[in-house]
């Protein structure tokens, strides 16, 4: 695979996405859950000692084939936005949409479908351009200049690109090569090193940020609806719907009063 021309490919494929879900903040962040929700059904659940942090499924629906995306809440939130990214990317089929484009033979293997597919998360959470100029102001920030720094320095900006774009810290160590920001003799030596990990750690550990913190939502996009309308419906079996609402934590929404308005022209007379 030609890496040069699939980033192409992957860029334009991001900007029509972008101009279809009317994307227009730079850096979407936690934005792509509702992104995503509008494409297929999200459950979000906590699964603890789970290395999985997500996954998407085809299922028939009636008579139609529809997408499903699990997120486990039970990681940081940057793992659930960059798993989230690119489960849209399984379920807009880029890999495929690349492959074509790029007049390739065959289907992409499984691991070139997830290479791809990840790239377009990172494209797509932390855009090129946009990336090299928020590193290029962290590098001044922090004082860093060319040649010879610490460790330490550089994992400093790493976590500032982290707290930006709301990604994982193996997301950014990715991007700074696939972006030629750093050699890849640098990038391996940041891998998940012990070291590298306690400091990124510590870096994060006392900022007003939820990068490494899970959420632990129990929910599924649209639940609340469903279960309204479902406590509508006169033999809908009253058991279940009391276990999915215990097992997904739906608390009774309070009862408010009414209030009268007027919609139309006369709404500021």
């Amino acid at each position: 695979m030609e890496w040069k021309e699939i980033e192409k490919a992957i860029q334009n494929i991001v900007a029509d996405i972008k101009e279809q879900c009317i994307i227009q903040n730079t850096a979407i962040r936690d934005n792509i859950f509702g992104i995503l929700e509008d494409k297929c059904t999200v459950i979000y659940y906590p699964l603890k000692n789970e290395k999985n942090r997500g996954f998407h499924i085809k299922r028939v629906v009636g008579d139609q084939l529809e997408d499903f995306v699990y997120i486990n809440t039970d990681k940081p939130m940057a793992e659930q936005i960059f798993t989230a990214a690119h489960e849209l990317g399984h379920i807009f089929e880029v890999a495929e949409k690349v492959w074509k484009m790029l007049g390739y033979s065959g289907m992409p293997t499984e691991k070139e479908e997830e290479d791809i597919t990840n790239r377009f998360a990172a494209e797509l959470l932390m855009p090129a351009e946009a990336f090299k100029k928020v590193y290029s102001t962290n590098m001044e920030e922090v004082g860093i200049k060319n040649g010879k720094i610490k460790l330490d320095d550089l994992i400093r900006v790493i976590v500032m690109q982290m707290n930006t774009f709301l990604v994982p810290y193996e997301a950014v160590r990715r991007r700074l090569m696939e972006t030629a920001l750093i050699p890849k003799r640098v990038a391996d030596f940041l891998e998940s090193k012990e070291e590298i990990l306690l400091l990124v750690n510590l870096l994060t550990k006392y900022q007003n940020s939820y990068l490494e913190k899970g959420t632990e939502i129990k929910t599924i996009s649209g639940i609340r609806e469903l279960i309204e309308k479902a406590e509508m419906q006169e033999n809908i079996d009253d058991y279940l719907v009391k276990r999915i609402k215990r097992d997904l934590e739906i608390v009774d929404m309070p009862k408010t009063a009414e209030l009268e308005i007027t919609i139309g022209d006369k709404v500021n007379e």
